[in-house]
């Protein structure tokens, strides 16, 4: 998807469509979503909202190489965590990540890059979350989240979903959200899951010639004035 001023005067509300088409592009080898959010965040001083993941998940995300506040800190010049989960930020400390912390107790520092990664999904209000982060010094917001438009969803019997999460987002709606919180987007890229099989490499691999079908959604968004 392209964000040229036509769609940002969509995304904006200074015009209208009951069926405008956008052309999500991307087509051909796509990175995995953990690899992109890596690279974006390569020598930067980085927020990294919604570091915790989910408790049981942590040490063998860890064991594995696979835990994201921890590339994140590998790859990124500075990188400083915060999460609203108690539990979670004492046990990262406890692992050797002394620099996550509840979020009264952020340190105000500027940073090059926010990242959100899984973390819209499972908030109720979702523009004034994101406008709450404005409280924090970036130049830029990273957002990352599950497409709504994944093939999983449609080759699903009923709906499989994680029982915590409240919307799906497209490409369009995720840029709408963004727009309406005072962001102003400036990519948008569709991504791989963190696939850890053969299986899911050949998945992949398929999804690459169908882009809209991909499992992440990755939006970097200017923070505006």
């Amino acid at each position: 998807m392209i964000i040229d001023p036509p769609t940002l005067d969509d995304l904006a509300g200074r015009t209208f469509s009951n069926g405008r088409r956008y052309d999500l592009g991307h087509r051909g080898r796509a990175p995995r979503r953990q690899e992109r959010l890596v690279a974006l965040a390569r020598g930067l001083r980085v927020l990294h909202v919604g570091c915790c993941d989910h408790l049981e998940l942590i040490a063998a995300k860890l064991e594995r190489g696979g835990y994201l506040h921890r590339q994140l800190c590998d790859a990124a010049g500075a990188c400083v965590g915060v999460d609203t989960n108690a539990e979670g930020v004492a046990r990262l400390r406890a692992l050797g990540f002394p620099e996550v912390h509840l979020p009264d107790d952020a340190p105000d520092r500027a940073y090059d890059l926010c990242i959100l990664a899984d973390v819209i999904e499972h908030v109720g209000d979702v523009v004034s979350f994101l406008r709450s982060m404005r409280r924090h010094r970036f130049e830029r917001l990273v957002v990352a989240t599950p497409n709504a438009f994944r093939l999983r969803n449609f080759l699903s019997r009923g709906e499989t979903v994680n029982t915590d999460h409240r919307h799906w987002f497209t490409p369009y709606t995720l840029c709408k959200v963004l727009v309406d919180a005072g962001y102003r987007p400036s990519s948008v890229e569709l991504c791989h899951a963190d696939h850890a099989s053969a299986r899911g490499a050949a998945y992949a691999r398929l999804l690459d010639f169908a882009p809209k079908f991909r499992d992440s959604l990755i939006v970097v968004a200017e923070r505006g004035a």
